[in-house]
């Protein structure tokens, strides 16, 4: 009976594990309040959104070629970066592009206080507002990452989590190619696309050139096929 209670309880603690594992994911469910990885339409449109800026050079030129394409796209930035480059909110702005708010270091917010956390958020939020943005600033966690005090902190602020349905994971800097492939093998009418203006803290990679390059063929070919590109905000409002 023993051994039995003890691989009972291995097995479920195990099975706890794993469960948190999956929690703390952007694609699993949250336990408080709302956030949409995509959302339901037949209508063809899609939100492109970049994490971890502001970056110059690339931001600049992923700026250049949505301007050159006629394209609007939601820009979540970091604290830390748009402390060094405060310009970007204007140039983003200007541009008519939705700024959201990505944490202010980009450390995970899971396993840390709720303190930590309020700070994270509100530090980047008074920053962005103090550069002269008016409108609403949604919120994307560091690697979409949640589990419980994120979330009920976000339900309490009557905030949605934007997060995203599909990443090309172009932060491991593959090739034009694969992202373009990996974006055009996943999109669906309303989804999010996840990309990278910036490095984040992981010590990645931090040539963005692949992105600049792959936004423009992908817009190109998701305008060829009937697609239009909506701001995170205009997309919440269909």
């Amino acid at each position: 009976m023993k051994l039995i209670a003890a691989i009972i309880t291995f097995i479920l603690l195990i099975s706890g594990i794993k469960g948190l594992i999956w929690l703390k994911s952007s694609r699993a469910p949250q336990i408080f309040g709302v956030a949409i990885n995509r959302i339901k339409t037949t209508d063809k449109v899609v939100a492109i959104t970049y994490d971890d800026g502001p970056n110059p050079p690339y931001t600049d030129q992923i700026l250049q070629v949505l301007h050159d394409l006629d394209v609007k796209a939601t820009f979540f930035v970091l604290g830390k970066e748009l402390e060094k480059h405060p310009e970007y909110v204007e140039k983003i702005a200007s541009q008519e592009h939705d700024i959201g708010n990505h944490s202010w270091s980009h450390e995970q917010l899971i396993f840390k206080s709720p303190t930590f956390i309020k700070n994270e958020i509100y530090k980047t939020d008074t920053l962005i507002k103090s550069l002269g943005y008016q409108k609403a600033i949604h919120f994307r966690a560091p690697y979409g990452r949640k589990l419980f005090i994120l979330p009920w902190i976000l339900s309490s602020q009557n905030r949605t989590h934007i997060l995203f349905d599909v990443a090309p994971d172009d932060w491991e800097c593959p090739s034009v190619d694969v992202i373009v492939s990996r974006v055009m093998q996943n999109v669906k009418p309303g989804s999010i696309l996840l990309f990278h203006d910036g490095c984040g803290d992981d010590g990645g990679c931090n040539d963005r050139s692949q992105t600049v390059q792959a936004t423009r063929i992908i817009i190109e070919k998701l305008t060829a096929d009937g697609y239009n590109f909506l701001t995170v905000s205009q997309l919440l409002a269909k």
